[in-house]
């Protein structure tokens, strides 16, 4: 017991050493902008948010810097994630993550210029020597872009400890900024936490706002094992709109503090917890931003791991107690949320469910009037009942009320005979009366994929080959004033799968911006000849319609 707690007590030295000697470190500042925040570290995304997001006035091309001396460690360029990003590796032990940039400086520019042409790839991954490109403290390195997965100009900065690749908050690394207000409580929601079969959106109780920092609610009265859920924001200051996560959630019982976390450090592993550290069933029905006061279930989130209690209210323990919710962000502004509660016995009539069973340690193959479904152990965070269907060609997963941890296949049968037909159908996910496209295989028996959502499912068909048609050119014109060749790229069902661009029968690099339908060529990529020029554009679509573009044009 003694070892245990000696080792415990250096690894909280260690880490408490490790933040401390972050603050004493002087990061030059990564953009030429205003220290203005649309994303703040940890908050909700798609998955943890890892990062700070700096606004950049609305506009591209603001100047991103190095933020210490190091190496390139990684570059990649992407149509999705973080599109055109860079990786740096500092002496000190850290990495620095710049993403969604719209370009590169000149020497990084050339060096990925010619990568992209030596794979014939407008999509690349690559990973420098260590004395290969090196950067200095404070040097330009590309400018803030809207690339990848990013919907409005901005920089998505990173910082990482190297060696594990754990994501940091970069505001531990003595960044300062304006924020004069204190984060928003919007509503206070009470989640049930004793039936785990059956999910259910959790009651919402009314909140109101007593003075700046101080709300409240009616007596709560409650009988079984329940959770609290909050839905907050915070702003930096009056005329920025940008609502951004919390620092810090502290649940206090009768004043004792006892549970708390904060977003200090986030390991890439445990991301997808974030699926269930906010509530599922109120982000996917009514688009609310529940977060949990409490450990759920089946989660292991490293910045939870310090409470010995998991913050669930049991009425047996909390008869009659005072209850109060702080939320902070960096700057220690503060906010509360107070209220009462109250153990009653419990009124609740014994409800009885139908459906499937699905225990997260087991596998199954499920029938469904010849429709099949594989579910994985460990597909699903916590047990669940699921009610499946297979009706009028319609294969019904039941209600979209549980995250999966990972996907589940699902087989519907086909009898179709002819080849064209059966390359061009897929399963689609039909929902709000729209099909989306999932990418799908096809045997003599069934259509199949891979899905992460219950709900709704058929086997759709998409005959159409994708759109294409010049933007800024047309045939046999002079572009010799142009700096770039664009041209609309689009398929509305399954989506720009593939294309090639060749220029005088050579590969040429066009770039691809699916949030615009937009593939376009840089003139100073300089393998466009004096004089006439012929464009072949090769694409298809995700079942394989295909088409090809030819236009002469003049320079």
């Amino acid at each position: 017991m003694k070892l245990f707690l000696k080792i415990l007590y250096i690894l909280f030295f260690l880490c408490n050493v490790n933040i401390v000697l972050s603050q004493d470190i002087d990061f030059h500042t990564p953009i030429d902008s205003p220290f203005d925040l649309s994303g703040t570290f940890g908050e909700y995304r798609s998955r943890f948010h890892t990062g700070i997001d700096f606004k950049s006035r609305g506009v591209l091309n603001q100047k991103i810097f190095s933020i210490e001396e190091g190496y390139i460690s990684r570059i990649e360029v992407n149509n999705y994630g973080y599109g055109k990003v860079i990786y740096i590796d500092h002496p000190n032990g850290y990495t620095s993550v710049y993403a969604h940039l719209n370009n590169f400086n000149t020497e990084i520019d050339t060096y990925i210029k010619s990568e992209h042409y030596k794979l014939k790839s407008s999509t690349l991954k690559k990973f420098p020597k260590k004395d290969e490109l090196k950067v200095k403290k404070g040097e330009l390195i590309g400018y803030s872009g809207n690339t990848g997965g990013s919907f409005g100009p901005h920089l998505h900065f990173e910082i990482r400890d190297t060696d594990t690749q754990d994501a940091l908050n970069p505001l531990i690394f003595n960044y300062e900024y304006l924020d004069t207000e204190r984060p928003i409580i919007r509503g206070l929601y009470l989640i049930d936490e004793e039936n785990t079969l059956v999910s259910s959106l959790p009651v919402k109780k009314e909140i109101r706002k007593l003075n700046d920092s101080t709300y409240t609610t009616d007596d709560i009265e409650y009988s079984k094992k329940t959770g609290l859920g909050i839905d907050i924001y915070d702003i930096q200051y009056k005329g920025l709109f940008n609502q951004n996560g919390v620092y810090k959630v502290d649940l206090l019982i009768d004043s004792i503090l006892v549970y708390s976390f904060k977003m200090d450090r986030i390991k890439f592993s445990q991301n997808h917890y974030r699926k269930i550290m906010y509530d599922y069933i109120s982000a996917i029905k009514n688009k609310i931003k529940v977060l949990k006061v409490f450990t759920p279930r089946n989660a292991d989130l490293s910045f939870l791991r310090n409470n010995d209690f998991n913050g669930i209210l049991d009425p047996i323990k909390y008869l009659n107690s005072d209850i109060s919710i702080r939320v902070s962000d960096w700057n220690n502004n503060s906010s509360y949320l107070n209220f009462r509660i109250k153990a009653t016995d419990s009124k609740d009539k014994i409800s009885t469910y139908d459906g499937i069973e699905i225990l997260t340690n087991q596998n199954y193959e499920i029938n469904k009037n010849l429709s099949l479904i594989e579910i994985r152990k460990n597909s699903f965070y916590n047990d669940l009942l699921l009610n499946i269907s297979y009706e009028r060609d319609t294969l019904d997963l039941g209600e979209d009320k549980n995250p999966f941890r990972s996907s589940i296949t699902i087989k519907i049968p086909q009898a179709i005979s002819d080849t064209l037909e059966l390359r061009q159908s897929f399963i689609g996910r039909v929902k709000d009366e729209k099909i989306t496209y999932i990418n799908s295989k096809r045997d003599d028996s069934y259509i199949y994929a891979k899905t992460s959502s219950l709900g709704k499912y058929i086997i759709s068909r998409d005959t159409v080959k994708p759109d294409i048609r010049p933007i800024n050119f047309k045939q046999n014109s002079n572009i010799s004033n142009r700096s770039s060749i664009r041209l609309r790229l689009k398929d509305d069902i399954s989506g720009i799968k593939s294309y090639n661009a060749f220029l005088n029968g050579k590969w040429a690099l066009f770039e691809y911006e699916p949030k615009l339908n937009l593939i376009f060529h840089n003139i100073s990529d300089k393998i466009i000849n004096e004089g006439e020029n012929t464009l072949i554009i090769n694409y298809q679509d995700g079942v394989g319609n295909k088409g090809i573009y030819k236009a002469t044009i003049y320079y």
